[in-house]
Protein backbone atom coordinates (compact mmCIF):
# COMPACT_ATOMS: atom_id res chain seq x y z
CA UNK A 1 0.00 0.00 0.00
CA UNK A 2 2.86 2.38 1.04
CA UNK A 3 4.52 1.78 -2.36
CA UNK A 4 0.96 2.03 -4.24
CA UNK A 5 0.83 5.93 -2.57
CA UNK A 6 4.26 6.80 -3.25
CA UNK A 7 3.32 6.26 -7.30
CA UNK A 8 0.41 8.08 -7.16
CA UNK A 9 2.03 10.88 -5.28
CA UNK A 10 4.91 10.76 -8.14
CA UNK A 11 2.58 10.55 -11.12
CA UNK A 12 0.14 13.24 -9.21
CA UNK A 13 3.28 15.83 -9.31
CA UNK A 14 4.18 15.00 -12.98
CA UNK A 15 0.88 15.72 -14.26
CA UNK A 16 0.75 19.03 -12.75
CA UNK A 17 4.31 19.73 -14.60
CA UNK A 18 2.68 18.58 -17.68
CA UNK A 19 0.36 21.21 -18.20
CA UNK A 20 3.29 23.53 -18.02
CA UNK A 21 5.97 21.89 -19.83
CA UNK A 22 3.97 19.71 -22.32
CA UNK A 23 7.08 19.62 -24.82
CA UNK A 24 9.64 18.57 -22.46
CA UNK A 25 7.78 16.28 -20.67
CA UNK A 26 6.06 12.67 -21.33
CA UNK A 27 4.15 9.90 -19.84
CA UNK A 28 2.02 6.65 -20.69
CA UNK A 29 2.04 3.52 -19.90
CA UNK A 30 0.99 -0.20 -21.23
CA UNK A 31 -1.45 -2.98 -20.06
CA UNK A 32 -0.84 -6.11 -21.37
CA UNK A 33 -3.35 -8.82 -20.49
CA UNK A 34 -3.34 -12.45 -21.60
CA UNK A 35 -5.32 -15.56 -20.87
CA UNK A 36 -3.75 -18.74 -21.74
CA UNK A 37 -5.14 -22.55 -21.93
CA UNK A 38 -1.99 -24.64 -21.79
CA UNK A 39 -1.82 -28.30 -22.78
CA UNK A 40 1.43 -28.72 -23.84
CA UNK A 41 2.32 -31.99 -21.66
CA UNK A 42 0.94 -34.23 -24.88
CA UNK A 43 -1.62 -36.37 -22.95
CA UNK A 44 -5.48 -35.83 -23.57
CA UNK A 45 -6.05 -37.78 -20.40
CA UNK A 46 -4.85 -34.50 -18.31
CA UNK A 47 -7.02 -31.02 -17.87
CA UNK A 48 -5.46 -28.00 -19.75
CA UNK A 49 -4.49 -25.18 -16.89
CA UNK A 50 -6.23 -21.76 -17.87
CA UNK A 51 -3.87 -18.87 -16.41
CA UNK A 52 -4.23 -15.44 -17.03
CA UNK A 53 -1.01 -12.82 -16.55
CA UNK A 54 -0.94 -9.02 -16.25
CA UNK A 55 2.06 -6.77 -16.81
CA UNK A 56 0.99 -3.20 -15.95
CA UNK A 57 3.93 -0.63 -16.84
CA UNK A 58 3.86 3.36 -16.07
CA UNK A 59 6.55 6.08 -17.87
CA UNK A 60 7.69 9.63 -17.26
CA UNK A 61 10.24 10.93 -19.38
CA UNK A 62 12.07 14.37 -19.40
CA UNK A 63 13.87 15.67 -22.43
CA UNK A 64 16.39 18.50 -21.71
CA UNK A 65 17.52 20.73 -24.72
CA UNK A 66 18.25 16.96 -26.90
CA UNK A 67 21.13 16.85 -24.62
CA UNK A 68 19.84 15.11 -21.78
CA UNK A 69 17.49 12.28 -21.20
CA UNK A 70 15.64 11.34 -17.74
CA UNK A 71 13.39 7.96 -17.85
CA UNK A 72 11.60 6.23 -15.10
CA UNK A 73 9.73 3.01 -15.64
CA UNK A 74 7.71 0.97 -13.00
CA UNK A 75 6.12 -2.41 -13.36
CA UNK A 76 3.59 -4.36 -12.14
CA UNK A 77 3.87 -8.30 -13.26
CA UNK A 78 1.39 -11.02 -11.94
CA UNK A 79 -0.57 -13.68 -12.62
CA UNK A 80 -4.41 -13.85 -11.40
CA UNK A 81 -4.78 -15.55 -7.88
CA UNK A 82 -1.75 -15.33 -6.77
CA UNK A 83 -2.31 -13.73 -3.64
CA UNK A 84 -2.93 -15.96 -0.97
CA UNK A 85 -6.36 -14.18 -0.54
CA UNK A 86 -8.05 -11.59 -2.43
CA UNK A 87 -7.23 -8.96 0.53
CA UNK A 88 -3.70 -10.02 0.25
CA UNK A 89 -0.83 -7.53 -1.42
CA UNK A 90 2.34 -8.95 -3.21
CA UNK A 91 3.84 -5.94 -3.19
CA UNK A 92 5.11 -6.29 -6.85
CA UNK A 93 5.97 -3.22 -7.79
CA UNK A 94 9.45 -3.37 -9.69
CA UNK A 95 11.29 -0.48 -11.30
CA UNK A 96 11.69 -2.26 -15.42
CA UNK A 97 13.69 1.04 -16.27
CA UNK A 98 15.47 3.76 -14.73
CA UNK A 99 18.44 5.59 -16.27
CA UNK A 100 19.87 8.70 -17.64
CA UNK A 101 21.09 8.85 -21.13
CA UNK A 102 23.23 11.57 -21.83
CA UNK A 103 23.58 13.00 -25.64
CA UNK A 104 25.94 14.40 -27.48
CA UNK A 105 28.52 14.08 -25.04
CA UNK A 106 31.64 16.59 -24.66
CA UNK A 107 29.85 17.81 -28.46
CA UNK A 108 30.72 15.13 -30.23
CA UNK A 109 28.39 12.06 -31.83
CA UNK A 110 28.63 10.16 -28.10
CA UNK A 111 26.01 8.96 -26.10
CA UNK A 112 26.35 7.75 -22.51
CA UNK A 113 23.78 6.00 -20.85
CA UNK A 114 23.56 4.54 -16.97
CA UNK A 115 21.01 2.40 -14.83
CA UNK A 116 18.83 -0.01 -15.77
CA UNK A 117 17.32 -0.26 -19.68
CA UNK A 118 16.62 -2.64 -21.93
CA UNK A 119 18.76 -3.88 -24.71
CA UNK A 120 17.55 -4.97 -28.16
CA UNK A 121 19.43 -5.89 -31.14
CA UNK A 122 19.15 -7.01 -34.71
CA UNK A 123 16.43 -9.32 -34.66
CA UNK A 124 16.79 -9.75 -30.67
CA UNK A 125 18.29 -13.84 -31.67
CA UNK A 126 20.98 -12.76 -29.30
CA UNK A 127 20.26 -9.74 -27.32
CA UNK A 128 16.62 -8.82 -26.87
CA UNK A 129 13.46 -7.64 -24.58
CA UNK A 130 11.87 -10.32 -24.00
CA UNK A 131 8.74 -8.20 -24.58
CA UNK A 132 6.03 -11.39 -24.56
CA UNK A 133 7.01 -12.16 -21.27
CA UNK A 134 4.78 -10.57 -18.82
CA UNK A 135 7.83 -9.65 -16.71
CA UNK A 136 10.13 -8.91 -19.90
CA UNK A 137 13.56 -8.43 -19.74
CA UNK A 138 15.81 -5.56 -18.31
CA UNK A 139 19.90 -4.68 -17.67
CA UNK A 140 21.84 -3.09 -15.28
CA UNK A 141 25.10 -0.90 -16.19
CA UNK A 142 26.00 1.67 -18.63
CA UNK A 143 26.47 1.55 -22.15
CA UNK A 144 27.73 4.17 -24.59
CA UNK A 145 27.13 5.02 -28.54
CA UNK A 146 28.81 5.66 -30.77
CA UNK A 147 27.73 7.29 -33.88
CA UNK A 148 24.76 8.52 -35.59
CA UNK A 149 23.86 6.50 -38.85
CA UNK A 150 25.88 3.99 -38.33
CA UNK A 151 26.28 3.25 -34.69
CA UNK A 152 28.19 1.14 -32.06
CA UNK A 153 27.65 0.25 -28.17
CA UNK A 154 30.05 -0.37 -25.86
CA UNK A 155 28.52 -1.67 -22.73
CA UNK A 156 29.32 -3.38 -19.23
CA UNK A 157 26.34 -5.31 -17.14
CA UNK A 158 26.19 -6.92 -14.06
CA UNK A 159 23.64 -9.74 -14.47
CA UNK A 160 24.11 -10.87 -11.20
CA UNK A 161 25.39 -9.71 -7.81
CA UNK A 162 26.88 -11.94 -5.02
CA UNK A 163 27.95 -9.12 -3.01
CA UNK A 164 26.21 -7.36 -0.61
CA UNK A 165 25.70 -3.70 -0.59
CA UNK A 166 28.25 -2.26 1.85
CA UNK A 167 26.53 0.88 3.87
CA UNK A 168 29.31 1.72 5.98
CA UNK A 169 32.92 1.48 6.78
CA UNK A 170 32.35 -0.48 9.95
CA UNK A 171 35.14 -3.19 9.99
CA UNK A 172 32.74 -6.08 10.84
CA UNK A 173 31.21 -5.28 7.30
CA UNK A 174 34.80 -6.56 6.19
CA UNK A 175 35.40 -10.31 6.80
CA UNK A 176 39.16 -11.30 6.53
CA UNK A 177 40.32 -13.24 5.04
CA UNK A 178 37.54 -12.13 2.03
CA UNK A 179 34.93 -14.91 0.29
CA UNK A 180 35.40 -15.50 -3.58
CA UNK A 181 33.30 -13.18 -5.67
CA UNK A 182 30.75 -15.39 -7.33
CA UNK A 183 28.87 -12.63 -9.40
CA UNK A 184 28.28 -12.49 -12.97
CA UNK A 185 29.07 -9.76 -15.83
CA UNK A 186 28.02 -9.45 -19.62
CA UNK A 187 30.43 -7.27 -21.41
CA UNK A 188 29.91 -6.30 -24.90
CA UNK A 189 30.23 -4.34 -28.38
CA UNK A 190 27.58 -3.79 -31.12
CA UNK A 191 27.98 -2.51 -34.62
CA UNK A 192 25.10 -1.01 -37.07
CA UNK A 193 26.31 -0.25 -40.32
CA UNK A 194 23.64 1.17 -42.71
CA UNK A 195 25.61 0.14 -46.19
CA UNK A 196 22.99 1.78 -48.54
CA UNK A 197 19.45 1.27 -48.61
CA UNK A 198 19.07 -2.46 -49.02
CA UNK A 199 21.85 -3.63 -47.33
CA UNK A 200 22.28 -3.21 -43.30
CA UNK A 201 25.23 -4.90 -41.33
CA UNK A 202 25.92 -5.70 -37.62
CA UNK A 203 28.81 -7.10 -35.95
CA UNK A 204 29.17 -8.02 -32.42
CA UNK A 205 30.57 -9.23 -29.59
CA UNK A 206 30.19 -10.14 -26.13
CA UNK A 207 31.64 -11.85 -22.96
CA UNK A 208 29.71 -13.62 -20.69
CA UNK A 209 31.18 -14.81 -17.19
CA UNK A 210 29.83 -16.32 -14.02
CA UNK A 211 32.36 -16.10 -11.47
CA UNK A 212 30.64 -18.72 -9.46
CA UNK A 213 33.38 -21.82 -8.92
CA UNK A 214 31.63 -24.73 -8.12
CA UNK A 215 34.18 -27.16 -9.19
CA UNK A 216 36.68 -25.17 -6.85
CA UNK A 217 38.78 -23.67 -9.77
CA UNK A 218 37.30 -22.65 -12.71
CA UNK A 219 34.91 -20.01 -13.04
CA UNK A 220 31.24 -21.75 -14.01
CA UNK A 221 31.10 -19.58 -17.60
CA UNK A 222 33.80 -18.00 -19.38
CA UNK A 223 32.51 -17.65 -22.72
CA UNK A 224 32.70 -15.38 -26.01
CA UNK A 225 30.33 -14.87 -28.92
CA UNK A 226 31.30 -13.40 -31.92
CA UNK A 227 28.94 -12.89 -34.99
CA UNK A 228 27.50 -11.22 -37.68
CA UNK A 229 23.92 -10.30 -39.03
CA UNK A 230 23.01 -8.98 -42.75
CA UNK A 231 19.84 -7.97 -43.45
CA UNK A 232 18.73 -7.12 -46.91
CA UNK A 233 15.29 -5.48 -48.52
CA UNK A 234 14.89 -5.53 -52.23
CA UNK A 235 11.94 -4.44 -53.31
CA UNK A 236 9.45 -7.89 -53.25
CA UNK A 237 12.40 -9.51 -51.78
CA UNK A 238 13.79 -9.65 -48.27
CA UNK A 239 16.63 -11.70 -46.74
CA UNK A 240 18.46 -11.87 -43.47
CA UNK A 241 21.63 -13.96 -42.35
CA UNK A 242 22.84 -14.41 -39.10
CA UNK A 243 25.97 -16.60 -37.43
CA UNK A 244 27.86 -17.13 -34.93
CA UNK A 245 30.62 -18.47 -32.77
CA UNK A 246 31.02 -19.29 -29.17
CA UNK A 247 34.10 -19.97 -27.41
CA UNK A 248 35.71 -20.10 -24.03
CA UNK A 249 35.24 -22.41 -20.94
CA UNK A 250 32.09 -23.97 -19.17
CA UNK A 251 34.21 -24.84 -15.96
CA UNK A 252 36.41 -26.99 -16.90
CA UNK A 253 34.94 -27.26 -20.52
CA UNK A 254 36.19 -25.72 -23.65
CA UNK A 255 33.28 -24.39 -25.30
CA UNK A 256 33.42 -24.53 -29.64
CA UNK A 257 29.55 -24.22 -30.67
CA UNK A 258 28.02 -22.08 -33.64
CA UNK A 259 24.60 -20.64 -34.48
CA UNK A 260 23.64 -20.44 -38.46
CA UNK A 261 20.48 -18.85 -39.50
CA UNK A 262 18.85 -17.81 -43.16
CA UNK A 263 15.51 -16.26 -43.78
CA UNK A 264 14.12 -15.95 -47.36
CA UNK A 265 10.89 -13.80 -47.88
CA UNK A 266 9.05 -12.76 -50.67
CA UNK A 267 5.42 -10.40 -51.44
CA UNK A 268 4.10 -7.19 -50.68
CA UNK A 269 3.07 -5.84 -47.12
CA UNK A 270 -0.53 -7.30 -47.96
CA UNK A 271 0.55 -10.33 -48.27
CA UNK A 272 4.07 -12.17 -47.46
CA UNK A 273 5.05 -15.92 -47.58
CA UNK A 274 9.04 -17.25 -46.08
CA UNK A 275 10.91 -20.35 -45.12
CA UNK A 276 14.17 -20.31 -43.32
CA UNK A 277 16.33 -22.47 -41.71
CA UNK A 278 18.35 -22.23 -37.94
CA UNK A 279 21.17 -24.30 -36.85
CA UNK A 280 22.28 -24.34 -33.37
CA UNK A 281 25.03 -26.86 -32.98
CA UNK A 282 25.07 -29.11 -29.98
CA UNK A 283 27.37 -31.76 -28.24
CA UNK A 284 28.10 -35.53 -29.33
CA UNK A 285 26.61 -37.57 -26.19
CA UNK A 286 29.93 -39.57 -26.07
CA UNK A 287 31.91 -36.08 -25.70
CA UNK A 288 33.03 -35.24 -22.33
CA UNK A 289 36.07 -33.10 -23.14
CA UNK A 290 34.02 -29.94 -24.42
CA UNK A 291 31.06 -28.42 -24.81
CA UNK A 292 29.64 -28.14 -28.46
CA UNK A 293 26.10 -26.64 -27.84
CA UNK A 294 25.32 -23.04 -28.42
CA UNK A 295 23.81 -20.90 -25.77
CA UNK A 296 21.38 -18.23 -26.03
CA UNK A 297 20.69 -16.70 -22.33
CA UNK A 298 19.87 -12.99 -23.50
CA UNK A 299 17.43 -13.44 -26.58
CA UNK A 300 14.47 -13.36 -27.74
CA UNK A 301 13.93 -17.25 -28.15
CA UNK A 302 9.39 -16.54 -28.27
CA UNK A 303 9.95 -14.56 -31.62
CA UNK A 304 12.06 -17.48 -33.64
CA UNK A 305 11.90 -21.11 -32.21
CA UNK A 306 7.92 -21.86 -31.93
CA UNK A 307 5.24 -19.77 -29.80
CA UNK A 308 4.81 -23.01 -27.82
CA UNK A 309 7.84 -22.17 -26.11
CA UNK A 310 9.10 -25.60 -25.66
CA UNK A 311 12.82 -24.02 -26.87
CA UNK A 312 13.57 -21.06 -24.34
CA UNK A 313 16.42 -22.25 -22.67
CA UNK A 314 18.37 -23.48 -25.64
CA UNK A 315 20.73 -25.55 -24.36
CA UNK A 316 18.74 -26.90 -21.25
CA UNK A 317 15.12 -27.69 -23.30
CA UNK A 318 17.10 -29.82 -26.32
CA UNK A 319 18.96 -31.70 -23.25
CA UNK A 320 22.48 -30.25 -24.87
CA UNK A 321 21.49 -31.91 -28.30
CA UNK A 322 20.89 -28.64 -30.14
CA UNK A 323 18.10 -27.73 -32.44
CA UNK A 324 17.85 -27.60 -35.46
CA UNK A 325 14.87 -25.51 -37.15
CA UNK A 326 12.88 -25.73 -40.22
CA UNK A 327 10.04 -23.56 -41.13
CA UNK A 328 7.80 -21.98 -43.44
CA UNK A 329 6.08 -18.49 -42.68
CA UNK A 330 2.69 -16.75 -44.18
CA UNK A 331 1.48 -13.42 -43.30
CA UNK A 332 -1.74 -11.70 -44.50
CA UNK A 333 -2.32 -7.64 -43.69
CA UNK A 334 -5.36 -6.71 -45.73
CA UNK A 335 -5.45 -3.08 -46.44
CA UNK A 336 -9.41 -3.02 -46.09
CA UNK A 337 -9.19 -3.88 -42.24
CA UNK A 338 -6.80 -3.72 -39.51
CA UNK A 339 -6.29 -7.40 -39.36
CA UNK A 340 -3.53 -9.62 -39.45
CA UNK A 341 -2.98 -13.24 -39.74
CA UNK A 342 0.33 -15.03 -39.67
CA UNK A 343 1.09 -19.23 -40.22
CA UNK A 344 3.76 -20.60 -39.53
CA UNK A 345 4.79 -24.27 -39.51
CA UNK A 346 8.11 -25.97 -37.66
CA UNK A 347 10.32 -29.15 -38.03
CA UNK A 348 12.40 -29.68 -35.58
CA UNK A 349 15.22 -32.05 -35.04
CA UNK A 350 18.02 -32.37 -32.83
CA UNK A 351 21.78 -31.07 -33.90
CA UNK A 352 23.14 -34.62 -32.74
CA UNK A 353 21.65 -37.53 -32.16
CA UNK A 354 20.41 -38.83 -28.64
CA UNK A 355 21.78 -42.18 -27.08
CA UNK A 356 18.62 -43.77 -28.59
CA UNK A 357 19.87 -42.71 -32.12
CA UNK A 358 16.70 -40.23 -32.14
CA UNK A 359 16.77 -36.80 -33.73
CA UNK A 360 13.23 -35.73 -33.85
CA UNK A 361 11.37 -33.26 -31.64
CA UNK A 362 8.52 -32.61 -33.80
CA UNK A 363 6.04 -30.40 -35.71
CA UNK A 364 4.68 -27.15 -34.33
CA UNK A 365 1.82 -24.80 -36.21
CA UNK A 366 1.26 -21.82 -35.08
CA UNK A 367 -1.78 -19.53 -36.44
CA UNK A 368 -1.89 -15.95 -34.96
CA UNK A 369 -4.68 -13.15 -35.82
CA UNK A 370 -3.98 -9.61 -34.57
CA UNK A 371 -6.96 -7.09 -34.51
CA UNK A 372 -5.44 -3.01 -34.55
CA UNK A 373 -8.51 -2.29 -32.39
CA UNK A 374 -7.43 1.39 -32.15
CA UNK A 375 -3.78 2.61 -32.94
CA UNK A 376 -2.85 2.54 -29.43
CA UNK A 377 -4.74 -1.37 -28.39
CA UNK A 378 -4.84 -4.41 -30.58
CA UNK A 379 -6.23 -7.55 -29.67
CA UNK A 380 -4.57 -10.82 -30.49
CA UNK A 381 -5.44 -14.14 -30.82
CA UNK A 382 -2.81 -17.61 -31.05
CA UNK A 383 -3.17 -21.43 -31.51
CA UNK A 384 -0.47 -23.76 -31.72
CA UNK A 385 -0.70 -27.51 -32.47
CA UNK A 386 2.62 -29.81 -31.59
CA UNK A 387 3.05 -33.50 -32.89
CA UNK A 388 5.54 -35.02 -31.01
CA UNK A 389 8.71 -37.04 -32.16
CA UNK A 390 10.58 -39.92 -30.91
CA UNK A 391 13.01 -37.21 -28.32
CA UNK A 392 9.85 -35.25 -27.08
CA UNK A 393 8.13 -38.04 -26.71
CA UNK A 394 10.78 -39.51 -24.89
CA UNK A 395 11.13 -36.32 -22.74
CA UNK A 396 7.57 -36.43 -21.29
CA UNK A 397 7.01 -39.50 -20.50
CA UNK A 398 6.69 -40.85 -17.11
CA UNK A 399 6.88 -43.59 -14.67
CA UNK A 400 2.91 -42.66 -14.76
CA UNK A 401 2.12 -43.12 -18.17
CA UNK A 402 3.55 -42.10 -21.21
CA UNK A 403 2.66 -39.03 -22.79
CA UNK A 404 2.82 -39.07 -26.46
CA UNK A 405 -0.54 -37.41 -27.81
CA UNK A 406 -0.39 -34.17 -30.10
CA UNK A 407 -0.02 -30.75 -27.93
CA UNK A 408 -2.08 -27.54 -27.98
CA UNK A 409 -1.92 -24.30 -26.92
CA UNK A 410 -3.69 -21.49 -27.40
CA UNK A 411 -4.24 -17.50 -26.24
CA UNK A 412 -6.07 -13.92 -26.32
CA UNK A 413 -4.46 -10.95 -25.39
CA UNK A 414 -4.83 -7.32 -24.92
CA UNK A 415 -2.35 -4.66 -25.51
CA UNK A 416 -2.80 -1.52 -24.51
CA UNK A 417 -0.31 1.96 -25.25
CA UNK A 418 -0.22 5.28 -24.23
Amino acid sequence: MKKFTILVFLFSIITINLYSQDKDWKIGGQIQLRTELDGRDFSNKTYPPIFTSLRTRAFVEKNVSDKFNFYVELQDSRVFGEEASLTANSKNIDLHQGYVWFKNFVKAPISVQAGRFEMSYGTERFIGALGWNYVARSFDGARIRFGENNKTDIFAITTKNSVPYIASGNPSNYPYPSGSDSSSSLYGLWSNIKADEKNTLDFFGYYEVNRKKSDGTNNDISRATIGVNHRGNYEKFSTIFEGAYQLGKLSSLDVGAYLLSLQLSYGSKICKGGFGVDMLSGNEITNTTNNNTFATPFATNHKFYGYMDYFLNIPVDTKNLGLNDYYVTFNYNPESVPLTTSLAGHYFMSNKKNSFDENAFGQEFDLTIKYQFIKEAAVTWGGSIFLPGDIMKRNFNTANGVREDAAFWSYIMITANL
